[in-house]
């Protein structure tokens, strides 16, 4: 209890200091707590404090120090230990760089340093005033004493008398005692331990942070000296420290032996009225890079470059110490540079000068002698290059170096052709490779060589691993949170790698357009798309400054407190960073460990690309990049490396190989050739026979940009389909000929049943559809444009452009149906006028009988009634409780059953008289365009929007 209560005095004392009061360390409280007691009123006198009564004494005086935590903290410390203080935050490499070395050994925050009063007594200790032994009495008499050392040099002995001890060591003295007192008392013997000692006073000036007089245990060194100082300041020496005793200099102590070398012989004992001298450092030098430890040193003159090396650690396995740069300054105060390969010793001897700066660049991360292997083998990677080393010596076999999914018909060789690192490609067969070891095939392979293993056609395996790590390189570069909801459900790498090669398109497709401009000397094309080019960029800047902001708002929320607006804005900064992502792993796949060792999770198209990239930014002086394409009947259309000595062959094989509707006899090799005037290009078609090509009667040899187009073979598609549906006899799917008919489809299928409604037939065809989706497009961008010009018009009244936005967004949405108007009953009646040829995917569906009237649109409610042949027009819209308000009155039209229109009271070629409703018709009572904002294609989307519900309803019914 009394250690706890001296211990919070001591805190609460130095706490009650000034603020402009040195902090103390806890070294310092320590040694007070060990000061005797008359030295503890003295200070507290000094400072003008009243110690409690009590606190002091001979008990206090046997007290073990404590080391205390200081109450200041300095704002770079985090963490607390109650028994060793407070520990720092982790520097990082550059901060260490920027630091002196050996300055962190006085950080007064972390030190454990406190005069101790068990530490071992050395066998040269001297005892002296104030020296306290330990007398143990034993035999007859059994008692303790403590023994103070006197002024005149001895100690009292009890019943015996003053025993002189000043100047011996401790093991002389307890001679001297013991010996006393078996002499004066008989069958008493004695035994003498050392107890506290003595307090000295010793003065630390020059460079230390907190220069004075220092009362310290006699057993105190050099460097314990300079823990109480608080260190050296920032400009003092760790290398020149000196001990003055009686004016001389009795000691030199350099720091950086016992930092370096553990050498502590110059740490010697300090005496009474000792002074510790801290000099001014002189010259340092700094060492910055591929170094173990990189700092800031002290150097003394006549060091060399090689002893900062040594003080340093030495370099690191990645330094290239052949081309290392000094920065000194020269007579004029100017920096220069020299270049220095420190493999030559006479380098390495260099003397040092205040101010050096030495950088140890790191070796190139490129291997020499190195063969990469990459794509469909197990295990892909960097391996050594050997003289004589052979495709075979790395792939050995088809069932432990392989792939299942490995094309064994093509695989590749690149290979560097100069200094520059220009590549040409060579194409081998890997079959060949490991089954003919001897032959043409199994390449000899040379240093740098990247052999590419592919799969058959586009495949790939392994999937999983390649988007994971795609997503997490996503999430880590941006800062975002790992559940993504755009990258949990899709093939993440397919989708980047289509948005890279559509971002590379369009960037292609900018550069053109500018550079077709500038040719015409159209300056006025150029400069708007410039401005607007500043203008996309800045709002692009904004965009992603705003995104940015939401982003780092939504990572410090969980993800129950994220708003959706958050959330969209989080996921889109992904998705717009995807390209670049995709285009930097590219970049890597070839020379990265890690994207290297997921190269067999890429597919064929994905592989080829970064090879494909590099063969064209290799292209100088106007001429064609190595590449060679090809489309058609083939496995994998598009571009490829055109290997040295290729032909026709390995450019399909390189494609995966025909399929299965090639067409042998006839190909087609288009090659761009120079025009005979020598001002163009002209394009020369030549015919390919693909039987002679592969049976090796004929060859043909590729040049760049050559384009091959395989054939199908005529009519190959025997699976051209129709799909009757409805009221068929035997409805399902038929085999159809070219040129078959519809009528003949309806025969094999067994005609009609007598249920069915021929009048609301309905016929669908894939290309209508595609048609009629052009036709919505090209709808939609006008709508867009008249509203633009309404709005600049500002007609008043105009109703809002959101809401016709709006509209136009649900016309984009609207599925096309593909109908085509057939007339059934002539069809079946054998007027060949009205029959049509079927095609593949088309889709014929015959309803039952439907006996009743429907009518949609603006009518009070939308209803179906019974046909009545002797009601007229107005008297079913009658029965749907008339037109309401917004109707349009006057361009009322009816949907046919079998999907014409008629316009009643019109005599149109589409039209019929008034009276010429039939089962199955549908009223459509469109919105009155005028009244809404005066746009006449309102009229044109209703329609859409009605003929296609139609249609759609009377499918979906079956």
């Amino acid at each position: 209890m009394l250690k706890l209560f001296k211990t919070c005095v001591l805190v609460a004392l130095f706490a009650a200091l000034p603020v402009s009061a040195v902090t103390p360390s806890p070294a310092m409280l320590a040694q007070f707590q060990n000061l005797s007691p008359a030295e503890q009123q003295r200070l507290a006198k000094q400072y003008g404090i009243d110690l409690p009564a009590g606190s002091m004494g001979a008990s206090a005086q046997q007290a073990q120090p404590q080391v205390l935590v200081p109450q200041q903290q300095s704002p770079i410390f985090e963490t607390i230990d109650p028994q060793f203080g407070q520990y720092p935050k982790e520097l990082t490499e550059e901060e260490k760089a920027n630091q002196r070395f050996g300055m962190t050994m006085f950080n007064s925050q972390i030190s454990t340093f406190a005069p101790v009063d068990n530490a071992p007594v050395p066998e040269n200790y001297r005892l002296g005033p104030d020296d306290i032994l330990l007398l143990q009495l034993f035999g007859k008499q059994n008692s303790s004493e403590e023994l103070i050392v006197g002024r005149d040099g001895s100690v009292n002995l009890p019943e015996i008398g003053p025993v002189n001890v000043s100047g011996l060591s401790v093991s002389q003295a307890s001679d001297v005692i013991a010996n006393k007192v078996r002499e004066a008392m008989i069958g008493v013997d004695a035994a003498i331990t050392m107890g506290k000692l003595r307090t000295i006073n010793i003065f630390v000036a020059g460079e230390a942070k907190t220069p004075g007089m220092f009362a310290v245990s006699a057993l105190t060194t050099v460097t314990q000296s300079l823990y109480l100082a608080g260190g050296v300041s920032d400009i003092g020496s760790l290398r020149d420290i000196q001990v003055k005793r009686g004016g001389a200099t009795v000691g030199r102590f350099d720091l950086y032996d016992l930092l370096l070398r553990g050498d502590s012989s110059g740490d010697i004992q300090l005496q009474h009225g000792d002074v510790v001298f801290v000099a001014p450092m002189k010259a340092t030098v700094q060492v910055t890079g591929e170094i173990k430890r990189a700092a800031i040193y002290e150097v003394k003159s006549g060091e060399t470059i090689d002893a900062l090396l040594s003080m340093a650690g030495g370099t690191k396995a990645g330094a290239y110490p052949q081309s290392v740069v000094l920065e000194r300054y020269n007579s004029n105060n100017l920096r220069d540079l020299l270049n220095l390969d420190l493999t030559n010793a006479v380098n390495r001897q260099m003397a040092l000068r205040d101010g050096d700066l030495l950088r140890i660049a790191e070796t190139s991360p490129r291997i020499e002698n190195v063969v990469t292997v990459a794509g469909a083998v197990v295990r892909p990677g960097f391996y050594a290059w050997q003289q004589g080393i052979r495709i075979s010596d790395l792939i050995k076999s088809f069932w432990s170096d392989l792939h299942m999914t490995a094309d064994l018909d093509y695989a590749l060789v690149v290979r560097e052709i100069n200094n520059a690192g220009d590549v040409k490609v060579l194409q081998f067969s890997l079959a060949d490779a490991i089954n003919q070891p001897s032959g043409e095939a199994n390449l000899s392979l040379k240093p740098r060589d990247l052999v590419m293993v592919f799969h058959h056609a586009d495949q790939h395996i392994q999937r999983d691993k390649l988007n994971e790590y795609l997503r997490k390189q996503i999430t880590d570069r941006y800062k975002l949170m790992p559940d993504m909801r755009w990258t949990a459900s899709e093939d993440l790498t397919a989708k980047a790698f289509k948005d890279m090669l559509d971002a590379d398109k369009k960037r292609q497709d900018e550069l053109t357009g500018q550079r077709q401009a500038t040719s015409i000397g159209d300056q006025q094309l150029v400069q708007p798309a410039k401005d607007l080019s500043s203008t996309t960029l800045t709002a692009n800047r904004r965009n992603n400054r705003e995104g940015a902001n939401q982003n780092q708002a939504a990572n410090e929320l969980q993800p129950g407190q994220m708003t959706n607006q958050a959330m969209n804005a989080v996921e889109d900064l992904g998705k717009d960073a995807l390209p670049a992502i995709m285009q930097d792993m590219m970049s890597r796949v070839f020379r990265d460990k890690e994207v290297l060792a997921l190269s067999a999770s890429f597919s064929r198209t994905e592989l080829l690309h970064p090879l494909l990239q590099k063969l064209k930014a290799q292209v100088r002086r106007g001429a064609d990049p190595m590449i060679a394409s090809v489309s058609g009947e083939v496995k994998v259309p598009g571009d490829y490396p055109r290997a040295e000595n290729a032909d026709v062959a390995s450019l399909i094989a390189a494609a995966g190989g025909l399929t299965q509707s090639a067409y042998l006899n006839r190909a087609e090799l288009t090659r761009a050739v120079l025009a005979s005037d020598k001002n163009g290009i002209e394009a020369q078609n030549i015919a390919v026979n693909l039987s002679q090509v592969f049976a090796g009667e004929t060859s043909l040899a590729l040049q760049d940009r050559d384009r091959l187009n395989v054939f199908p073979v005529p009519d190959w598609n025997i699976e051209r389909t129709i799909e009757l549906r409805g009221e068929v006899r035997f409805p399902g799917r038929y085999t159809i000929q070219r040129g078959e008919m519809l009528s003949s489809v309806i025969q094999r299928a067994g005609g009609l049943n007598r249920n069915a409604f021929m009048q609301g037939a309905i016929y669908t065809r894939e290309d209508i559809k595609e048609r009629e989706r052009i036709q919505i497009k090209k709808l939609a961008d006008q709508l867009r444009a008249d509203i633009a010009t309404k709005s600049l018009s500002q007609v008043e009244g105009a109703p809002p452009a959101e809401d016709a936005l709006l509209m136009i967004e649900q016309l984009e949405k609207q599925q096309p149906v593909g109908r085509l108007v057939l007339d059934l009953p002539s069809i079946l009646a054998g007027m060949p006028d009205y029959d049509v040829q079927v095609q593949d995917g088309d889709l014929f569906y015959v309803p039952r009988n439907d006996n009743t009237i429907s009518i949609v649109g603006e009518v009070q409610h939308a209803s179906s009634h019974r046909y009545q042949k002797d009601l007229s027009f107005e008297e079913y819209l009658k029965l749907a409780g008339g037109t309401r308000k917004r109707a349009d009155e006057e361009r009322i039209y009816v949907i046919k059953a079998d999907g014409s229109v008629m316009l009643p009271e019109s005599n149109g070629w589409f039209a019929v008289a008034q009276t010429g409703l039939q089962p199955g018709d549908t009223i459509v009572v469109p919105v009155d365009t005028e009244y809404k904002d005066s746009l006449s294609l309102w009229s044109q989307i209703t329609q859409i929007f009605y003929q296609s519900g139609v249609a759609l309803a009377a499918l979906n019914s079956f």
